[in-house]
């Protein structure tokens, strides 16, 4: 099974736009991980939202993969990279990214702008509208 990481926006859109049926259809197809980036980033808005009965929902069904050692020092790699061409880059969305590319999986986004230019680094973007 194809391991995907969901971004936060996929993650957002296909709890609240997609019927139950379709998820699941999807997660039968795809192994779903998602980075503790992203963990974080949803839960700030559950948490600010006070829909905290969707904490539940993920954690039981969506492996949150931790920042490792490898995965700091592949953000690292790139980050300085980038800035050494004047192009620095979001430090969540790096290890967002560098999580997929570590891991060697895709990243679903709908924010292709912010991501595009780490293909160059390994990054395999699954290509997909929620």
């Amino acid at each position: 099974m194809v391991e995907v990481h969901l971004d936060t926006d996929v993650l957002i859109d296909l709890i609240e736009r997609k019927p139950l049926n379709e998820i699941i259809s999807l997660m039968e197809r795809y192994d779903f991980k998602i980075s503790a980036v992203v963990f974080f980033e949803f839960m700030v808005g559950v948490y600010r939202t006070g829909r905290t009965y969707l904490k539940p929902l993920i954690l039981n069904y969506i492996e949150v993969l931790p920042i490792t050692r490898e995965i700091a020092d592949k953000s690292a790699e790139i980050e300085a990279e980038l800035m050494k061409r004047g192009e620095p880059i979001d430090a969540r969305n790096l290890m967002i990214a560098s999580t997929a590319i570590v891991r060697e999986a895709m990243l679903w986004t709908n924010n292709l702008k912010h991501f595009q230019r780490l293909k160059s680094y390994g990054l395999k973007l699954f290509n997909s509208r929620v």
